[in-house]
């Protein structure tokens, strides 16, 4: 069985889109956050030149950008495109510590809730949007605002410890999450985010519960004018936690670009030098940073991207599907997304040999197509 059935014409293909992981937006005062939000959601969030604009989280959904399943649906002339997406939440500004403001507890709980972070700085310089509550120096902001995250998680883990603490001296099965939390809260304490260490498994477990924000995968978005080059990313990569990924894009001409129709859109930003535009960057980073792939289903009804973590097997993409799928998974018929699309579509891959059969233990591979063999 296909995991979608057979479709119609891409003339009239409409797209859809599923969130699949959250990520949380922030960072100091008019940084270009909400813009930021606005370009990669195509919303129209209201941004302001002074301070704290933003007074609600907003929530919205980027789609992923994904070339092979358009390239995909055109062959199979699908009707509709499912593409994967990100649910963002844009949260009010946070103050600079010396302010005393921070963020407040309602919104730092929402953050929690976040699967990762997508943190903005600030490096452009516009007399009408004043730069006060922020500075221009982008390292300076990532590191005001690991500061603030640090002294959010060490709250909290100072709290837990200490009953953790006063249960380890009469429970010694507890004495191994005391020494993980005093070990986390001596770090926290210093500055400096979890993820900057490696941690092992049994101390993953006693920090989840937490859901502490320094553990969370974070992009950083360096937000530069639009004449600027992307200089200050390499400053900012230098104060952030190893394995955090950096990139530079100017905020307003992605706003700007993504209220365009695709080919609009394309014609700025090949006239600009932006190519595909950066906002592409940061969604795909973001989407590697939590360990997601892509895997997919195609045919002339709907060409879908499916969103599973990296190391999946089979049967538990199967069930990304269907629940059905995965619990009566009998093999699963496998061909890159490339191979498909350079055969002009699955079935005549098939006629080519371009599809091989795997088992239950099989590791689906980013841009596999997969075709689920199943019984109820």
């Amino acid at each position: 069985m296909h995991g979608t059935p057979p479709l119609a014409g891409w003339s009239v293909a409409t797209v859809s889109l599923r969130p699949m992981a959250k990520l949380g937006i922030l960072g100091l005062p008019n940084t270009g956050k909400t813009t930021v939000f606005n370009a990669l959601t195509r919303l129209s969030a209201p941004t302001a030149a002074h301070p704290f604009s933003t007074l609600e989280p907003n929530v919205g959904v980027a789609p992923v950008p994904d070339q092979l399943l358009e390239a995909a649906a055109e062959v199979e002339a699908s009707k509709k495109i499912v593409h994967a997406t990100l649910e963002l939440l844009d949260l009010p500004a946070m103050a600079r510590a010396s302010s005393g403001r921070g963020l407040a507890a309602q919104f730092l709980g929402r953050l929690r809730e976040m699967e990762g972070l997508i943190v903005v700085l600030r490096a452009f310089d516009d007399p009408a949007v004043p730069h006060e509550e922020s500075g221009l120096s982008p390292s300076d902001q990532a590191e005001e605002l690991l500061l603030e995250l640090a002294v959010a998680d060490a709250d909290v883990f100072e709290r837990r410890l200490e009953r953790i603490a006063k249960e380890a001296t009469a429970d010694a099965s507890k004495r191994p999450a005391a020494e993980a939390l005093t070990r986390a809260v001596h770090l926290l304490s210093s500055g400096a985010a979890l993820r900057s260490q490696q941690w092992d498994e049994e101390a993953l477990k006693v920090f989840r519960d937490s859901a502490p924000l320094t553990l969370k995968p974070a992009v950083w978005v360096v937000n530069v004018g639009e004449d600027d080059s992307e200089g200050h990313v390499d400053e900012v990569r230098a104060v952030v936690p190893p394995g955090d990924t950096v990139v530079a894009i100017s905020a307003r001409l992605e706003e700007e670009g993504a209220l365009l129709d695709p080919e609009d859109r394309g014609e700025l930003f090949e006239a600009l030098g932006l190519g595909e535009g950066a906002l592409v960057k940061v969604v795909k980073a973001a989407y590697d940073a939590l360990g997601l792939i892509s895997f997919y289903t195609v045919g002339p009804k709907e060409s879908h991207a499916w969103t599973v973590r990296r190391g999946a097997t089979a049967p538990e993409a199967a069930g990304k599907i269907h629940t059905d799928l995965q619990r009566g998974f009998i093999r699963a018929e496998v061909a890159s997304m490339e191979a498909v699309i350079a055969s002009g579509g699955w079935d005549q891959a098939k006629r080519e040999n371009r599809v091989r059969i795997e088992g239950k233990d099989y590791l689906v591979g980013e841009g596999d197509v997969i075709v689920v063999r199943f019984s109820v």
